[in-house]
């Protein structure tokens, strides 16, 4: 094992300066010989451990007995730390390179990952794993997520044909243009990131150049009692979906995306933005009474009101929620909300006006 230490030092050593080169070479010969069932040379693990025990004794003669007496214990444990640190290194570039995160089940918490609002992909924590006697889980948990990275990779290099993602009941940005290409956005109406990337989208003028369609997907969370990461993004949704079902138009745009893009950017007379308030700042009878007021000005009258509310609390509303859910997770399979496809490519983060324009 101390061949095997002194091989992993001398190779990285190596890459900087030539003087370590033909110790790596020789050590790589006494591993060569270890992975092939013979005894190392030990001539050079004499002359490795008499190179760092001199040079310790000068300094420490204490330390030198301990690293002369402990050899071998200390070598199993810098091989085990470096083959860990070696794997948790390509797992994290492997997810960055799928995923666009380095941690999956913590999207926000990679600074390398693009900006989104992660989808709960958490597994069981050590302290619950004890509590509840899910050691097993725990351990086979990160096998199971990285079995996963490795099945989506096709994912990564495939081409995203938009069209192929459309919604039944789709509605667009503008008017629907058959020569325009066609992209789809999946989006949180309580993620910030869903508002960030409309703004740039609006900045670039990408939704005159496309067909720009949406799929609502509250995103899903197990850490929160409502069973959703924010809020009030369901029933957000719900009146969204329902609006879409009218197919009305206010201001020569279709209801429901005068909905949206109020809600994601808009702001109350005080200049608190309404996703903020929607978020943290109101409980579900005001949030309800909040988005029937916004009826109220897009030239709902209380008959048109109460109709959209029914609708928005019906089993129709709900099947149609249920469906994009199951479409998002079993088909599109992304992890990070704002997801959009458009020109063969899939981003799942928000995307910078440059891009967008091109």
């Amino acid at each position: 094992m101390f061949c095997i230490a002194s091989f992993i030092v001398f190779a990285i050593l190596a890459l900087f300066s030539a003087q370590y080169r033909p110790l790596a070479k020789k050590a790589w010969y006494c591993v060569f010989r270890k992975i092939t069932f013979r005894p190392c040379d030990i001539n050079f693990d004499q002359e490795v451990k008499g190179k760092l025990l001199g040079s310790l004794m000068k300094r420490s003669p204490v330390c030198a007995r301990f690293v002369y007496k402990r050899g071998n214990i200390l070598a199993w444990i810098f091989v085990i730390l470096s083959v860990w640190s070696l794997i948790y290194v390509v797992n994290a570039g492997l997810n960055l390179y799928v995923y666009d995160t380095c941690n999956p089940r913590d999207v926000q918490s990679c600074s390398l990952g693009g900006e989104a609002c992660g989808i709960d992909q958490s597994g069981v924590r050590f302290v619950d794993a004890i509590r509840t006697g899910k050691i097993g889980q725990w351990i086979s948990d990160p096998f199971v997520l990285f079995g996963q990275t490795v099945v989506r990779i096709p994912d990564r290099i495939k081409t995203w044909h938009a069209q192929e993602y459309v919604p039944d009941n789709a509605t667009y940005f503008r008017t629907f243009d058959a020569e325009k290409p066609t992209a789809v956005e999946v989006i949180d109406p309580g993620c910030h990131y869903c508002g960030q990337l409309l703004e740039n989208i609006k900045e670039a003028g990408f939704e005159d150049r496309y067909n720009l369609t949406y799929i609502a997907y509250p995103i899903p969370s197990t850490q929160y009692d409502n069973g959703y990461q924010f809020a009030h993004s369901y029933v957000v949704t719900s009146y969204l979906e329902a609006l879409r079902m009218k197919q009305n138009t206010h201001n020569g745009m279709s209801d429901d995306w005068f909905f949206l893009e109020t809600t994601l950017l808009g702001k109350d007379i005080d200049g608190v933005s309404w996703q903020i308030k929607f978020n943290t700042l109101l409980d579900d009878t005001q949030v309800e009474m909040t988005i029937l007021d916004m009826l109220s000005e897009m030239g709902y009258d209380e008959l048109a009101q109460d109709e959209i509310k029914a609708l928005a609390h019906s089993d129709t509303v709900k099947d149609t929620i249920a469906h994009n859910r199951d479409f998002v997770e079993q088909k599109i399979r992304t992890i990070k909300i704002p997801t959009i496809m458009f020109g063969g490519r899939r981003y799942d983060r928000v995307v910078d006006p440059e891009t967008l324009k091109k």
